[in-house]
């Protein structure tokens, strides 16, 4: 993701890392970590999916309030930048639960697949440390 981050700035000539980056970069850790933590539970990729979209929201937009300029520093200005950025929250609730079940569907008939193949047979994270 970082090289295609680089090179669109290349191309349209914008500084590859900014005051925002850290936070857009510390939003997709957030997600992963929660995916991974609520990967076994029931709804857990569902859940991981809204609450991903969430956390990345509040982060990432906390980071264009604190370091574009684009906003005053006060509680009006930080509102003013999340009203401006809810669509792109609905677009990327949209997208990422849409994308969860696709996948998550998918992903059973393809693991019966390989084990039926090859004798593979999906380890559950829990059990990786006992392999």
């Amino acid at each position: 993701m970082f090289v295609g981050d680089a090179a669109l700035a290349v191309l349209r000539g914008y500084p590859i890392v900014s005051a925002v980056t850290p936070f857009v970069y510390g939003g997709f850790v957030v997600q992963a970590a929660m995916g991974r933590r609520l990967r076994a539970r029931r709804g857990g990729a569902i859940a991981a999916a809204v609450l991903g979209a969430c956390a990345f929201f509040v982060l990432s937009n906390f980071g264009v309030w604190v370091g574009t300029g684009m906003y005053t520093l006060d509680l009006g200005g930080l509102a003013a930048c999340y009203v401006a950025a809810l669509p792109f929250l609905g677009a990327t609730l949209l997208g990422d639960v849409v994308w969860t079940v696709i996948l998550s569907v998918a992903y059973r008939p393809l693991a019966a697949r390989l084990e039926s193949r090859r004798g593979w047979v999906p380890v559950p994270a829990g059990e990786l440390s006992a392999v």
